[in-house]
């Protein structure tokens, strides 16, 4: 790589993580250009020289965001059995994202414009941890196939959208009231789903 080239990049990572710090103090609502670049230590002007836009810097933060959350998980996965493991991610979602709730929230964001990653890579965005999870759903037994989707991929997006709407609702109205109830209600439904799945 040309030395203009690293100096480009080590600059863009500069933005990046100054951007995802103050995300995770702040809050999305409170980035701006103008902090970016004072933490970053450079003009905020400057950052349209290394990303298209200010959507273009947010999404790319939150792509990594997801992705450190999904190695958070994969490292602590447990279990002997794939229905454990299924249950021990579905846990480890909710930690994760219920102790970083600033990081959490802009992915239940209107004001994101998410259309970058199909416009990027031809399809919306996939958070990273959604590959672990279908990967052992698909080494559960009885799972056969369910049109051209799959059973497991069909699954795999029910079991999301419980994790979503239940640390949606924690995280914004307090609902249930502790992290206690949420992991067990999670894991109730986790469990209701999978019993009544596999063969």
């Amino acid at each position: 790589m040309e030395r203009k080239q690293v100096k480009k990049e080590r600059i863009k990572r500069y933005f990046l993580d100054a951007a995802k710090e103050i995300i995770r103090a702040e809050g999305i609502a409170n980035l701006t250009t103008k902090k970016i670049g004072e933490k970053a230590a450079y003009s905020y002007a400057s950052i349209y020289n290394y990303f298209e836009n200010f959507n273009d810097l947010v999404c790319q933060c939150l792509e990594e965001m997801a992705s450190e959350c999904a190695a958070y998980v994969q490292e602590r996965l447990a279990g002997d059995t794939p229905f454990d493991r299924v249950l021990s991610f579905a846990s480890l979602m909710i930690e994760a994202n219920a102790a970083e709730p600033n990081v959490y929230s802009p992915f239940l964001s209107t004001e994101i414009d998410y259309s970058y990653f199909q416009k990027r890579d031809g399809h919306h965005f996939y958070h990273p941890a959604y590959a672990i999870l279908l990967a052992e759903l698909e080494k559960l037994p009885g799972l056969g196939d369910c049109g051209d989707r799959g059973e497991a991929r069909v699954l795999a997006d029910i079991l999301t959208y419980i994790f979503h709407s239940k640390l949606h609702f924690y995280i914004r109205y307090g609902t249930p009231s502790s992290l206690e109830q949420l992991q067990k209600e999670v894991r109730e439904e986790a469990v209701f789903i999978l019993e009544r799945s596999v063969q």
